[in-house]
């Protein structure tokens, strides 16, 4: 039985609850660009895991259709590479998600209730939560543990001193539409200016300077 990737339709919904119908190959590009986005923004982003559960869909059905194919069969060898790869792509995708929570649990949760409380749509998905919750337990539990050897040094201390991601650290982008009037950071209040991004364009820029575009997707890291 062959795999045509390009003949599988996946169907996800949008945050409009629109029904959008993918090809793999369009929702493979999705998934891509999420993970790049991931690995190079340094701040944890909005989760996209309607696109995380959907690969997943995709691969599932992949696999059950590669066990039908003969050992004989080379191309069998060819989609099991694509397979590996597309798989890849998900596990590293969640697995800098969970390294930026661990570096950045204190800050992380904080700005997760500061959404909470102004009504606005969280970053981490339910599991990503707990996780999170959790971890900062176990830290706060492990410093317990240690200034208990040293009794003269204050406990609450350390939490003051929040680790938080750089975010004028600089990023490669390319622009997927005409964005006009993009403030780039100078790194003084009087050192500011506007530039334009046409379609396709390709800069290097602080990350603060489009941290919005990237989340509303009209720009892409690379």
């Amino acid at each position: 039985m062959d795999i045509n990737l390009d003949e599988l339709e996946t169907t996800i919904d949008e945050i409009d609850d629109t029904n959008v119908q993918l090809t793999s190959a369009e929702l493979i590009e999705m998934m891509e660009e999420v993970w790049l986005n991931e690995k190079f923004a340094p701040e944890i982003l909005p989760n996209k895991q309607e696109i995380v559960d959907c690969v997943l869909g995709q691969l599932a059905f992949m696999e059950e259709n590669l066990a039908t194919l003969p050992c004989s069969d080379f191309k069998k060898g060819i989609h099991q590479l694509e397979v590996d790869r597309i798989r890849y792509l998900v596990t590293s995708y969640l697995r800098h998600r969970l390294e930026k929570i661990e570096t950045y649990v204190f800050h992380t949760l904080k700005q997760e209730e500061q959404r909470t409380e102004r009504d606005e749509e969280s970053y981490l998905t339910e599991a990503e939560q707990e996780f999170a919750v959790k971890y900062r337990q176990g830290l706060e539990q492990h410093f317990e543990n240690v200034m208990n050897f040293h009794p003269g040094l204050p406990f609450e201390d350390w939490k003051n001193q929040l680790i938080v991601p750089n975010t004028k650290s600089f990023v490669f982008l390319k622009a997927k539409s005409r964005v006009e009037g993009v403030v780039v950071d100078g790194g003084r209040d009087d050192d500011s200016k506007l530039v334009d991004l046409n379609l396709g364009s390709q800069l290097i820029i602080s990350y603060n300077s489009v941290a919005d575009l990237v989340k509303k997707g009209e720009v892409r890291l690379i």
